[in-house]
């Protein structure tokens, strides 16, 4: 499962790097070169496509091109009708309402009298500056454009001379500059291509990386293969390699999951916006698969970190030699414990805990999916019982409930606090049921003064 899903993360991660590549691979280059000089003798038509800056000299006319949805009375986006000298035409740029000071600038200083031209002085430099601009060239073929675009040139609004307004309404063809956009799509939707494509090239290193061959190493399980330690940990590899392999599937189709809705559900976004494919492409398929991977990738990658039996099993291993560093002591306890037969096991398994608690005629142990065990003495236990715990916590506006089941164990002279020292954790009430009963067995006779039943058994934190 871990090496299936590596080469699912490196079968992803390719695709999506070629899907946006054919689809955003032109737009990203050229904003990586930047945009080139608008040249003298290049006609709007050869221009359309390119990424392209020209200075704006001679604004004659503007007009609102788009509103905030929601909010008619809002400029979202004005458009300026522009005069260029050189090419005798003229043409449409579109700015944000944002970018649009320096424009209204230069369109109230169009056909400035020269009485208005001294009363600036020095300052009427400033005032005639050109603004630079950059985007790309596409023809106008929408006819609201050009009604919208006419009206703006008849209006009492228009700065240029009556010359310029007839020429501008005789011209038969329209090119407008949309800023900050090429194709339609704008510069950040691109550079959210361009995440998307280095998330991926990062998912796919780390991807391959995993699957390089490592060097093999030394099985920790081999060193004394006879060891009464040794035995009982390989004894737990059968089921931890089976709740390991259906955990590992479960987060396998998760992670797909995610990844799927969050990229169909945008995308179908898009479409019930009627945009074009191309933009659907680039920006909403993108930025739904930048937050799937995000939130899906990891699950994939960390399959072989979460469900890795041979390394659960090195944590039990540490566990257990930090609990009794004596080697003697540890075998003797081991030894305890391989003697009970699977009469003596409780498991439980969900898709992402599992349990394995094991009761010998002395030792009682549990694993838990979090590499940690609790092992307690029997012989040493003055009094036992089985809690229910409910704990309600917030994440947000969400309210979860946790509950879990606790048979707590104490020695001789413990207090209340140390009761975690030896707790037996489980999810379901019938696991605790019969770790409870399997207790009272080992326990024979001892059991009617062990064994206590608690008046309230349910205790709720918030």
């Amino acid at each position: 499962m871990k090496r299936t899903a590596q080469i699912s993360v490196v079968v992803i991660t390719l695709s999506v790097i070629l899907l946006m590549g054919i689809a955003a691979g032109e737009g990203i280059l050229k904003i990586l070169a930047g945009p080139s000089p608008l040249s003298d003798n290049m006609s709007f038509e050869q221009a359309e496509g390119s990424y392209l800056s020209c200075q704006v000299t001679y604004p004659v006319a503007s007009y609102p091109d788009e509103y905030y949805t929601g909010d008619p009375g809002r400029v979202k986006r004005k458009a300026y009708i522009v005069y260029d000298e050189g090419r005798q035409a003229f043409f449409k740029i579109i700015v944000s309402k944002e970018a649009s000071n320096d424009l209204d600038r230069l369109l109230r200083a169009a056909n400035m009298s020269e009485q208005t031209k001294e009363a600036w002085g020095d300052d009427l430099e400033s005032q005639l500056k050109p603004v630079t601009v950059s985007g790309s060239f596409t023809l106008i073929e929408s006819s609201d454009a050009i009604t919208a675009l006419s009206e703006s040139l008849t209006n009492t609004n228009f700065k240029g001379t009556e010359a310029q307004r007839a020429e501008a309404l005789a011209q038969s063809s329209w090119y407008v500059l949309d800023c900050g956009s090429i194709r339609g799509v704008s510069t950040w939707e691109y550079r959210l291509c361009m995440v998307v494509i280095g998330i991926n090239l990062l998912f796919l290193l780390i991807a391959l990386i995993c699957l390089l061959p490592k060097r093999a190493g030394k099985d920790f399980l081999s060193k004394n293969p006879g060891s009464p330690v040794t035995l009982f940990l390989k004894k737990q590899l059968p089921w931890l390699s089976d709740w390991c392999k259906k955990g590992g599937l479960h987060q396998f189709r998760t992670a797909f999951l995610i990844m799927f809705l969050m990229a169909a559900g945008l995308t179908a976004i898009g479409f019930y916006l009627k945009y074009t494919v191309f933009y659907i492409i680039i920006v909403h398929l993108s930025l739904g698969l930048l937050i799937g991977q995000i939130f899906g990738l990891p699950f994939l990658l960390g399959i072989g970190v979460t469900f890795n039996p041979d390394r659960l099993l090195k944590c039990y291993s540490k566990a257990f030699e930090k609990l009794y560093p004596v080697q003697t002591e540890r075998e003797a306890i081991a030894q305890n414990l391989l003697e009970a037969d699977d009469s003596w096991v409780v498991r439980e398994q969900g898709k992402e805990t599992c349990a394995c608690a094991t009761l010998g005629e002395r030792y009682w142990i549990i694993f838990h999916e979090s590499g940690q065990i609790v092992l307690a003495d029997s012989s040493r236990a003055e009094r036992m019982y089985s809690k229910t715990e409910i704990m309600h916590f917030r994440t947000g506006k969400v309210r979860h409930t946790y509950t879990s089941h606790t048979v707590y164990v104490y020695y001789q002279g413990e207090e209340e606090q140390t009761s975690a020292r030896n707790a037996f954790v489980f999810k379901s009430e019938g696991a605790a049921g019969q770790f409870m009963n399997l207790a009272r067995k080992r326990l024979g006779d001892r059991a009617q003064t062990v064994i206590q039943e608690l008046p309230e058994s349910k205790i709720s934190y918030s």
